[in-house]
């Protein structure tokens, strides 16, 4: 892969979904699955700084994460390689005896999925379908990246119906909250204990929503009416605030920064 080229390409589906702001209201939905991984939370567990600086940790996946599809080439590339670099030392054995490492293909797919599925759906909640060529698309955009960060193309499924069927599969296999998915799980879901609990319950509904059913009562989460209530007005309102609101009130500034490079 020439190092000059750009990941993505010119009209790229994952820039035009990924420059929404309100996306970052699935991120707790997208963290709650990957840690239901009990492997996944092991590691979080024991080496990531969220629990003691959720706000800094918070600030810097996003701006790693957002370089990646916003940053000109060889920053990219080098948001990949911090990543990369962040993961090294993460390794271990889990309560049960078994080994983790943050570098594992197999670990670091589950976790592609939930930031690709999770993403899509939400936009597709709040703008409409995506038609069957942007989802597959979306998912193909992905790979480049995936592959620099060690996952080989063949572990890959094809298109994004095979990602969700991967997807189905983990739930019904390897994706089994444990006792340490649930202490992260609560952490995620209440990051500053002084915070009376009722103000995050906004913050769970949409986690509930979007996340797949069979994680939900595992992790603590409910899904009734009033979540369900809450969550439609919450789309609804992201629709017209989309419409109405300048684009500095709606579009991630990584995205608008880029947008304004290449117009130039």
């Amino acid at each position: 892969m020439d190092a000059a080229a750009d990941l993505l390409p010119e009209k790229s589906v994952a820039r035009r979904v990924d420059r929404e702001l309100f996306l970052l209201l699935g991120g707790t939905a997208a963290l709650l699955m990957q840690v239901s991984h009990p492997l996944v939370a092991a590691a979080v567990g024991r080496h990531s700084d969220f629990a003691r600086d959720p706000i800094g940790r918070l600030r810097r996946t996003l701006n790693t994460t957002l370089a990646v599809v916003f940053a000109e080439p060889a920053d990219a590339r080098e948001a990949i390689r911090r990543i990369d670099r962040r993961h090294g030392p993460v390794r271990g054995v889990a309560s049960d005896g078994r080994s983790y490492d943050a570098r594992d293909p197999e670990l670091l797919l589950w976790v592609q999925t939930t930031l690709v599925l999770t993403s899509r759906r939400l936009y597709e909640a709040v703008t409409g379908p995506l038609s069957a060529q942007d989802r597959d698309a979306y998912w193909e955009e992905t790979k480049p990246v995936a592959t620099l960060l060690g996952i080989s193309r063949d572990r890959q499924p094809e298109t994004l119906a095979d990602l969700e069927a991967y997807e189905r599969a983990m739930l019904s296999s390897h994706v089994r909250p444990d006792a340490a998915s649930v202490r992260v799980a609560r952490q995620i879901l209440r990051p500053f204990e002084w915070v009376p609990g009722p103000c995050y319950w906004p913050s769970a509904a949409l986690a509930a929503a979007l996340i797949p059913a069979p994680l939900r009562a595992p992790i603590g989460l409910r899904y009734r009416l009033r979540e369900r209530l809450f969550f439609a007005v919450a789309i609804a309102s992201a629709r017209i605030l989309r419409a109405v609101l300048p684009m500095r009130l709606t579009v991630v500034p990584q995205a608008r920064r880029f947008e304004a490079r290449r117009a130039r």
